[in-house]
């Protein structure tokens, strides 16, 4: 296994599915991770498991289709944390009904966490990462 000691991860869409599982292995491996959800529930049962695992993390709810949200994020996990070395985006949504049969509304969500929050999230932490590969 590899050690992240002394290195800080923020996950968006972190609490749940694949992202549940990168912000657990990026913890048990020794980084302090910030998960990040739309769900203020599921955030905190998220950083409950990391603090568990001994690691430090923040609460932070964040909607990956609004820069302001982001921004936010960003501002909050350097001023407490310091400078990220990892970042994952592991936000997305989808909707079970065919494509043709999708809603405008739904097809606006899935266009916005999707594609929108992609292009949002590396800009706002644009030092990322500051370090080679050791």
């Amino acid at each position: 296994m590899f050690n992240l000691r002394g290195r800080r991860a923020v996950v968006v869409g972190g609490t749940s599915g694949i992202g549940r599982s990168i912000s657990l292995g990026l913890a048990c491996a020794g980084a302090d991770v910030v998960a990040t959800s739309r769900s203020a529930d599921a955030v905190d049962a998220m950083a409950s498991e990391i603090e568990g695992i001994g690691r430090s993390t923040l609460r932070i709810t964040t909607d990956v289709a609004k820069r302001a949200s982001l921004q936010e994020l960003h501002d909050r996990v350097v001023a407490d944390l310091g400078d990220v070395d990892i970042l994952v985006n592991s936000a997305g949504v989808t909707k079970r009904v065919p494509t043709l049969e999708c809603s405008d509304e739904d097809w606006d969500e899935i266009m916005s966490v999707n594609l929108k929050g992609t292009l949002y999230f590396k800009p706002g932490f644009s030092g990322v990462p500051k370090r080679p590969c050791a």
